[in-house]
């Protein structure tokens, strides 16, 4: 849930395809708020970072609010006589496929021809890149619904977190569940407060990032953490179906 508001873009960099990306894609994204932010486009070609670009691929993809790739056929191979796609595009969406979910990802291309076996049950959407003011539209409309199914997603992924947890969970949750990520704390050494943490480390709600003098462990929220103990503490009397567990938080 660490999401910049970018739009990852994966395309020809081709500069015949230059066209699209600055009159189409990148004024559609532009259009997008999330947040009240409007989004912006990147592509690794236009970083100006000293990163390797395999690096600035993986950044992109695991942190941006929607991943667009135009797959449009880019020619025809000499051998066989049919139409192959940008093999550096494919091999980003592959990689946006295996670590991000469906919701999250936005397929475009502009032709007729077959698409690959394992894109075919993705969806997507044909765009004529020669209109430039439907394609925006287009283009802006995808994004939006994108962007919602995500939101549905992450909300139904926070209730099945905040539903899930024990009395000793939601005890650390309460007492801690008001600082930040970023802010680093630890809890004292009663059992019940030992297992708790151990349970929210494996649900991915904090991590640990060091230890405190006297080698007592220290950790941090996750954004998806965070977002869970917001959620809890807007819910009036909420109280869990575990035994009634008191460790004793103590941030440092």
């Amino acid at each position: 849930m660490d999401i910049r508001p970018e739009v990852f873009v994966a395309m020809s960099f081709d500069s015949t395809y230059q066209t699209r990306f600055e009159q189409v894609i990148q004024p559609a994204v532009k259009s997008v708020k999330m947040d009240g932010i409007h989004l912006k486009a990147r592509r690794v070609d236009l970083s100006k970072s000293g990163d390797s670009i395999l690096s600035e691929i993986a950044d992109g993809v695991a942190h941006c609010a929607v991943f667009f790739a135009d797959v449009s056929t880019v020619g025809t191979d000499k051998a066989t006589g049919k139409p192959y796609r940008n093999g550096n595009v494919m091999y980003e969406v592959g990689l946006a496929l295996a670590c991000r979910n469906p919701e999250e990802v936005l397929i475009l291309r502009d032709d007729q021809d077959q698409l690959l076996f394992d894109l075919s049950t993705i969806p997507h959407v044909r765009v004529d890149f020669t209109d430039h003011a439907a394609a925006k539209t287009e283009i802006h409309d995808a994004i939006v619904d994108r962007l919602t199914e995500r939101k549905v997603l992450n909300d139904a992924r926070v209730e099945i977190a905040a539903s899930s947890v024990t009395d000793s969970e939601l005890n650390i949750i309460k007492g801690l569940g008001h600082h930040p990520s970023g802010t680093v704390w630890s809890i004292g050494h009663s059992l019940p407060g030992v297992a708790a943490i151990e349970r929210l480390l494996d649900k991915k709600l904090i991590k640990a990032v060091a230890s405190f003098v006297g080698k007592r462990a220290a950790y941090e929220w996750t954004p998806l953490g965070s977002v869970v103990a917001q959620r809890i503490k807007s819910i009036p009397d909420f109280t869990s179906e575990d035994s009634n567990e008191e460790p004793d938080p103590i941030p440092e």
